[in-house]
């Protein structure tokens, strides 16, 4: 097998899309040519690191396994959006600016993380599957709940609880949001390639 024919570490994208462009994909949530179906040539290149020589690429493999990239047509906008925007502005609660930050660094995560309310709160899935939600019952500090069956297999000192499928996340202040967003989003990302990876 040529090297260029070999893919590249826990994706099945080839190595001749070239690192960048592979570690580019991997760092914004794709490992499977499945997932880049979803997006347009457009949105790719977008992505900084993936240049027209991978696209070109990853166009000819999809087109050999019956696939495509989406069609452009209107800007893509999450239907749930607006709902969780007016719950926002409705909400009353001491750490509402903490979690307006949370929403943001949740949803930068991969563009399609999608968001809608649930058990009264912000509640964020990929690909249909949930991921975390917040619980807003909680008023004396941030309270995350990653409630996915396979978040027990994603190691971090910020997730606590050792329940079957869920584990919990907290902060205290503005101050605790931007010291754990770095491993809020390691913890997101892990997540999804366990959800959508598989070798």
């Amino acid at each position: 097998m040529k090297n260029k024919d070999l893919y590249q570490p826990d994706t099945d994208f080839p190595f001749r899309i070239g690192r960048p462009a592979g570690g580019a994909l991997k760092h914004a949530g794709y490992f499977r040519l499945k997932q880049l179906s979803k997006l347009t040539e457009a949105e790719l290149l977008q992505i900084h690191g993936v240049g027209p020589k991978a696209v070109g690429i990853l166009r000819e493999l999809l087109k050999a396994k019956g696939m495509s990239f989406a069609t452009a047509t209107k800007p893509r906008v999450r239907k749930e959006a607006p709902a969780v925007d007016e719950f926002m502005r409705k909400l009353n609660h001491p750490f509402k600016v903490e979690v307006e930050t949370i929403r943001k660094i949740i949803k930068g995560v991969n563009r399609d993380i999608a968001e809608e309310i649930k058990w009264n709160a912000p509640s964020f899935s990929f690909n249909g599957e949930y991921l975390v939600t917040f619980n807003l019952r909680e008023t004396k500090r941030v309270h995350l709940v990653f409630h996915n069956p396979l978040i027990a297999k994603v190691e971090s000192k910020l997730l606590e609880g050792n329940y079957k499928d869920r584990r919990m996340m907290y902060f205290a202040d503005m101050k605790d949001v931007k010291v754990k967003e770095a491993e809020l989003e390691k913890i997101l990302k892990q997540l999804i390639k366990l959800n959508w990876w598989m070798p």
